[in-house]
């Protein structure tokens, strides 16, 4: 009964180590799976022909077939060092010294273990022994130890290399390092039974059965993630080194490995290891029909772009509650033996470079600007000058040097508003917390307001986060439009206060209310007001309904857009303009007591 149950467990080992070499085999053809096939074959082999050798019943036979198998046993802990060193990205280590050493390691035990029958030197001798069943045992002489203690120190070294793959792993390599390591400790454990005195036959190589749980762990690991192909190609120096974000899925565009920067992209990517590109990210995937997705709990993904050559998004935008982000992605196909095994996604955060490209067309817009006030909007009042100039010589009256006068400063007004709207539609980089109050009265007495009356209706403790500088542009524009447009009265109140919103484009009749610390303010006046096909137009360059530049409230546009707010143009409750600047970040009561106070 026993040697059938021992026979039996022979037959299963080498059956599943053959059948896990094959599934490796279908998997891959890179190193590390080379290094597997070899090693599952080679228990394969040992564990049949240990089979071969207890069917028969003579001990020259038993031996011959024993001294066979054994010698497999000699080679693989060189195989298992290879697979260790390949498996954890360590093949640099395996220089031309190293290689010579390690090819040279098995070459005297292999010959000492064929020559042995001439000369003793490693096996003590066999013992034959029938109880419970007919086997050989092997006793090794202390050089023949000493000779497998050298080999077993390739062993260890392997088993240390797993050990921390297993410890501090890629994400999906933990239950690949897991079954490699785990099939490592069985035929630890079960190479330490074979001279146990507990065991039911001691001296039998019960370590062969090691080999086949090793087989079946391999196979499990393989089923469990089926991606043993793609995530050891993915060697960890370089894969965290990157300052790209790194998303690797295999073939069937299931998610197998992310570096740092991908999870900070996508906070929920750790829980979304094995499921497929189209369900967790479908805005990464070319073929999909939406154009955006959830991408989880805490990340919105807008596809902007697609690729022809491969199934991905060629551009995306990720926004989170922190912030937007636009990452260009660059698609690496991941090969073995010549067939696709998975796709590395490396995505560039182009947000920069996006927000440059916008800058240098403001600024090229604003070179279109000069270029038409150079030839037009100058053009015009040195014509008139220069007439006037003229007029002068041919009749001596210098009362016509007024006129010339008049022209020079319209021109001397159109480059100071020019130069003024390439400021302030820069980016802004810092702003400040400012008292409102403080910055609307400051503005107004720089202001050509003429006989204007102000109604300061802000709160003196009310602040707001912006550039003082440019806020304050913006303000002397405000003002300085309701003079050139005959108002007598202009108003500046916060948004959110009972205020008096008016009518029109863009602005609702009734009380707003602050959203959190959003909130913003209003500049209305008294005068005739903006027809209201007129308001979308009135923000733009050159737009004038007076003798003005057209200047005054695109600049008044630009601040606003640099700063990132809001703009509407609507009708007063008098009847004249009101712009409701909106979106404006407020310094809350709490933070007050942490900022200077402008008063």
């Amino acid at each position: 009964m026993l040697y059938r149950l021992h026979l039996i467990g022979l037959l299963l080992a080498a059956l599943v180590s053959i059948l896990a070499a094959w599934w490796v085999r279908r998997q891959t053809r890179d190193r590390v799976g080379t290094m597997m096939v070899v090693l599952l074959l080679s228990h394969g082999t040992m564990a049949l022909l240990a089979v071969v050798q207890l069917l028969g019943s003579t001990a020259s036979w038993q031996i011959f077939w024993y001294r066979l198998w054994y010698l497999f046993g000699l080679v693989l802990p060189i195989v298992w060092f290879l697979l260790a060193v390949y498996y954890v990205g360590r093949e640099h280590w395996l220089t031309k010294p190293v290689w010579a050493v390690v090819l040279a390691s098995p070459i005297v035990p292999v010959a000492l273990w064929i020559t042995d029958p001439y000369h003793g030197l490693f096996v003590a001798e066999f013992v034959f022994e029938s109880d419970p069943f007919d086997r050989v045992v092997l006793e090794e002489t202390e050089i023949g130890l000493t000779v497998i203690g050298v080999l077993f120190l390739y062993w260890f070294f392997a088993f240390g290399l797993f050990l921390r793959q297993f410890l501090f792993p890629r994400r999906t390599q933990r239950w690949q390092a897991g079954a490699v390591l785990g099939g490592f400790i069985a035929i630890f454990v079960t190479t330490a039974l074979t001279d146990a005195p507990f065991v039911p036959a001691p001296g039998f190589p019960y370590s062969l059965y090691g080999g086949g749980i090793f087989g079946a762990l391999v196979a499990l690991a393989l089923f469990r993630t089926q991606l043993f192909s793609v995530s050891p190609l993915a060697h960890e120096t370089i894969f965290e080194s990157i300052e790209d974000a790194i998303l690797v899925v295999d073939a069937d565009r299931s998610i197998a490995d992310f570096n740092e920067i991908a999870s900070n992209l996508f906070p929920d990517l750790e829980d979304r290891i094995g499921d497929t590109l189209d369900e967790a990210y479908p805005g990464l995937v070319a073929d999909d029909d939406t154009c955006c997705d959830g991408g989880g709990a805490s990340a919105i993904i807008e596809q902007l772009d697609r690729t022809l050559d491969t199934p991905f998004a060629g551009a995306v935008r990720v926004s989170t509650p922190e912030k937007s982000r636009t990452l260009r992605i660059n698609v690496s196909e991941i090969t073995s033996g010549g067939e696709p095994r998975g796709y590395a996604l490396i995505m560039r955060d182009v947000t920069e470079l996006e927000q440059y490209t916008i800058d240098l067309e403001h600024k090229t817009d604003q070179l279109e600007r000069f270029a038409s006030v150079l030839s037009h909007d100058l053009r015009n009042p040195v014509s008139i000058a220069s007439g006037y100039v003229e007029l002068t010589r041919e009749t001596g009256d210098l009362e016509h040097l007024e006129d010339v006068t008049i022209a020079l400063e319209r021109m001397d007004e159109t480059i100071e508003d020019l130069l003024t709207l390439s400021r302030e539609g820069d980016a802004i980089d810092e702003t400040d917390a400012v008292t409102l109050r403080s910055l609307v009265a400051d503005a107004w007495t720089t202001s050509d307001t003429q006989t204007l009356t102000l109604e300061n209706e802000i709160e003196p403790e009310y602040r707001i986060r912006t550039d003082p500088s440019r806020l304050r542009t913006l303000l002397e524009n405000l003002f300085r439009n309701a003079a050139d447009h005959g108002a007598e009265t202009v108003r500046v109140e916060r948004l959110g206060v009972e205020t008096r919103t008016g009518t029109g484009a863009g602005t609702e009749t009734g009380t707003e209310t602050e959203t959190a610390n959003q909130t913003g303010f209003i500049v209305s006046d008294d005068g005739p007001g903006i027809p209201e096909a007129e308001r979308e137009r009135v923000l733009e360059y050159g737009y004038s309904s007076a003798d003005g530049t057209g200047i005054g409230l695109a600049i008044v546009s630009s601040v606003v857009t640099a700063h990132g707010w809001s703009l509407s143009v609507g009708e007063s409750d008098q009847g004249g303009a009101q712009f409701t600047v909106s979106n404006v970040e407020r310094v809350l009561s709490h933070d007050v007591a942490s900022v200077p106070n402008d008063d």
